[in-house]
């Protein structure tokens, strides 16, 4: 299985053309490695901004480049020929750190050519989730890049971060820090129509009682002290994200439930979580 680990630099700029903020790239790097993963080859282009022919000065701190260095690059559709021949036909596996980068590229893509899928891809994987997991780190904690090569104790200073090529770069030390066969495989998702669907769904927090997401015994608690059933004694509310209630137990106890239900993808994630209440926290309450 052929391996690309690709990233990506962007100006933001406003674009007239989809009347709002358009992320535009001015740099593709990418390494290909072997089934060693060792790095076999390299590709870096500059492109030409279309949108903007002005950096923003947070990326030209960000990444050293100026205008004159990008207006001097070739076009997107250039630099696309080019990624195709680096990447071939045969069906390479193509990583990114997150998928910041691959939302960025879909979207250029679908500014260039009306066309939200990137052409010549038909393997994707996370490497930032990838690689989270193999270190059994917490779902919700994004690692950046150079923060996680510090975790493994790799050093990054003969690199240029925040230059694609050598961001790729970095990318494809980690991997093959991390690199597992069968769970490599089993991460590796195929660019159909259920994968752009998923890549666009953007989760939301269930704010209605009586939403179908919400299922009733997900509000039910019990007794942490005696197993009985806790009756709440004010309807459910929601607030910061989660369905609040005071709980009370027929043995005297008291409690706060706290439920937060999010709808993923593949259906609703429920967290939920029972506070005992104290005779400190009832008196903060009524101050």
């Amino acid at each position: 299985m052929a391996i690309v680990v690709l990233d990506l630099e962007w100006n933001g700029a406003f674009c007239k053309k989809i009347g709002g903020y358009f992320n535009e790239i001015i740099e593709i790097g990418a390494v290909r490695l072997n089934d060693a993963l060792d790095i076999v080859d390299r590709f870096d282009a500059v492109i030409r901004p279309r949108v903007s022919r002005k950096l923003t000065h947070w990326v030209t701190d960000l990444t050293g480049y100026t205008d004159e260095q990008v207006r001097a690059g070739i076009t997107f559709a250039e630099a696309m020929d080019r990624l195709h021949r680096f990447i071939g036909d045969e069906g390479a596996t193509l990583l990114t750190w997150s998928t910041t980068d691959l939302t960025v590229f879909m979207e250029n893509c679908r500014y260039y050519y009306d066309d939200e899928r990137i052409p010549f891809v038909s393997r994707y994987l996370d490497l930032q989730a990838y690689a989270q997991q193999r270190m059994q780190l917490d779902k919700g904690q994004q690692v950046g890049l150079a923060k996680f090569a510090e975790l493994l104790g790799m050093s990054s200073e003969a690199l240029e971060l925040h230059h694609a090529i050598d961001d790729s770069v970095l990318s494809a030390q980690i991997l093959k820090h991390v690199y597992d066969t069968v769970s490599f495989r089993a991460a590796v998702r195929p660019t159909d129509d259920e994968f752009y669907r998923r890549i666009h769904f953007k989760p939301t927090f269930v704010r209605e009682l009586d939403d179908p997401a919400v299922r009733q015994k997900d509000l039910q608690f019990r007794c942490e002290a005696c197993g009985k059933r806790l009756r709440p004694v004010e309807p459910w509310q929601f607030r910061h994200r989660y369905f609040v209630a005071p709980l009370h137990c027929s043995c005297g106890k008291k409690y706060v439930g706290r439920v937060q239900i999010r709808r993923l993808f593949d259906g609703p994630e429920v967290k939920r979580r029972l506070i005992v209440k104290t005779e400190k926290s009832e008196q903060t309450e009524e101050v």
